[in-house]
Formats: C-alpha cells, structure tokens, sequence
C-alpha cells in the first residue's frame, strides 16, 4: 500500500523513471493483503491521526468513498478510565467522534450485554478499507504517470560507493544504476536497508486473525469493535467476523506459522467479552507481520549515513489507515519538499 502510494505520488511530483520492484509474483500478498482492512482514525499518536486523516483526503479526491465501508469503529473499555488518553487525543486533533456509555454500546451490539464493556468512543468514519480496490487505484495512477512495477523481482544487493547508493543488483544478476532507493519492504525492510551498509531496528511481530462464525454473531452494519484496556477487536465479515487476540511475538520476515497458543488467547478474550463469542466457529486462522521501530512509529524519510536510501517503513499496522499519506510524505521529502511531520517521522531519530 505504501510502496505504490509513494511511486504514484513521486511520478505525479515529476520524478522520472520510477521503477516498483516486488519480490512476490503479485502485489500485496504479505501485510498489506492479509490484515483485517480496519480503517482506524483514532490512536493516541498524533502522527497517525494526521496520516489517517490525510490518506483519506487523498483516497476520497481520486476514488470518492467507494472504497471504505463507513460502519464506524468502536473503541471500548471495561472503565471510563480506559479510554482516557483516546478522549484527549480526539479532542485535541479535532476527531470527529460519540461517547457512549452502555445503555447505547448495549442497545447497538446486543451481544456485550453479559460482558464487562461499559464505555466507548464511536468514530463515525471509521470502518472496512476494500484493500482490492485501493491498491488497483494506485497500480493504475502510478503506471498511468509512468511507473514501471516489476513483479517476481528479488534485490540482492544494493551497492554504494563512499556512502552513495550506485545501482540495485537482484537475484537474477541484473544490475539496475540508480542514485535513489526508496525501502518499502515491510517486515523485510531491516534486511533491505542492511544490504545498502544502512541497518535499522525494525522487528516484525506476528499478529494472528481468525475468521468464526456462528448463529449470534453481529451483521455486515454493525461496526468493528476493538478492546483497549484488554487488547482484541473483531469486525463483521460476511456471515461472521473477522477476530484477532491483538498478539505480538517477534518473527522473521515470510508468511508465518499460526499458533493454537494465540487460539486459545482469542477465545478466552471473546469469551470475557460475551458468551456468544464463546461459542462461534473457527472457519480459518492464518497470521501476518507487523514490522515496528522501537518506539513504534514509522520510518519515514532520507537516511543519514548512506546517500540515496530512502525508508518507508515501520508502519506497525498502521499501512491500510496511514500508508498513502506516508507515501506521500515519503515522495515530498526526496525531491526536497518540507513536510509537517520530517522530524518526528525521520529516519535519524533512529540511528
């Protein structure tokens, strides 16, 4: 999503020659098609409201609000205390949002009656992102301004002179010249940026996502729910829900194993939440990485020791809410341009 978001947003800025390399034979097929599509414009970082709410910006101006289904998020705790720091944090940022107390979670996900939720924060223009639909747009816009996307192509070099990037080699011994490379490699971007003398801290940690279903689940209009004082959340999918226990254990970058351990943590926190959940049917499990920095926001800009390495990278989860407007802000900061967020998002933070 970010990778695509930037080539579309540098070829539109005047870069020439734009060239997308995907190690997979298809785009999408490692964070950005298997996570649970959640658009979510609230979190206690104010560098992510303000990416969610410029990727928005960006994606209704060229695909109008087809490609989110608007059912709302609901940010729940057990106390009011809970969802202290998210009341301040939409107050401040200017968020559009209800506070509920039980008697309106209650009446609109009947299911949370027996549970110990009581309060929530209701955001209105959250929901379901159709990841489909949004990374066609950006395949379309970024090679109808030129951008050449080459899939199936593994880097396995990138080779510098006195600090300067030269050229991109990959596995097949192609030699690509180039003075720029941008990292967009998600969970693999630590190893990207190691191969250019550039190593970063980025650790992928795998997060589990279950598919039930079940006769009491809540329909397609209600919207995705997410614990924050007991992390898990679920969304209506299809005839049942999307579900995840919010884990995260270090793992290395692929297409992980699932964990009958993190099963039985999504189960025991559905359970606590209702007895319905207790009793719905696992239909599919499968997990994917989330690949963070240290202090757990993104990697966005040039970085400092090597000439020409660019990241976008450390997303955290954050790629389906924040990652056009991080392409963006990737693409405005290598042909100069200032950008709000450069030092607080920049790469020599880290290093």
């Amino acid at each position: 999503m970010a990778g695509l978001a930037s080539a579309w947003q540098l070829a539109e800025l005047g870069v020439p020659d734009v060239l997308v390399l995907e190690a997979e034979p298809l785009l999408g097929i490692h964070a950005s098609g298997r996570n649970a599509a959640i658009f979510l414009p609230l979190e206690e970082s104010t560098e992510a409201v303000w990416l969610a709410a410029r990727s928005r910006e960006l994606l209704d101006g060229r695909l109008g609000t087809s490609w989110l289904s608007a059912q709302g998020v609901l940010l729940a705790s057990a106390d009011a205390d809970g969802l202290d720091e998210l009341r301040f944090a939409a107050r401040r940022l200017d968020v559009f949002h209800e506070r509920w107390g039980a008697p309106q979670l209650h009446h609109r996900l009947p299911l949370l009656r027996e549970g110990p939720l009581t309060q929530a924060l209701f955001l209105p223009l959250g929901g379901v992102i159709d990841v489909h639909m949004v990374l066609s747009a950006l395949r379309r816009m970024a090679q109808a301004h030129g951008v050449r996307i080459r899939t199936g192509r593994r880097v396995a070099a990138i080779e510098t002179r006195d600090q300067c990037v030269e050229a991109v080699t990959l596995d097949d011994g192609s030699v690509i010249r180039t003075e720029r490379v941008v990292i967009a490699g998600g969970a693999f971007a630590g190893h990207l940026g190691a191969l250019a003398g550039a190593p970063m801290d980025l650790v992928p940690l795998r997060r589990h996502l279950v598919y039930l279903e079940g006769d009491e689940l809540p329909s397609w209009k209600n919207p995705a729910l997410w614990r924050v004082d007991a992390p898990v959340y679920f969304r209506p999918e299809a005839s049942g829900i999307l579900a995840s226990p919010c884990d995260e254990t270090p793992w290395e970058p692929g297409l992980p194993e699932t964990s009958p351990a993190a099963l039985e943590s999504l189960a025991q926190k559905l359970c606590d939440l209702s007895p319905s959940l207790a009793h719905a049917r696992v239909r599919r499990s499968w997990a994917c990485l989330r690949t963070m920095a240290e202090d757990r926001e993104p990697v966005i800009g040039p970085d400092p020791r090597v000439r020409g390495v660019y990241w976008l990278a450390g997303l955290g989860g954050r790629g389906m809410t924040c990652g056009v407007a991080a392409g963006e802000m990737l693409a405005r900061m290598l042909i100069g341009l200032p950008h709000p967020l450069a030092r607080r998002l920049g790469a020599d933070r880290l290093v």
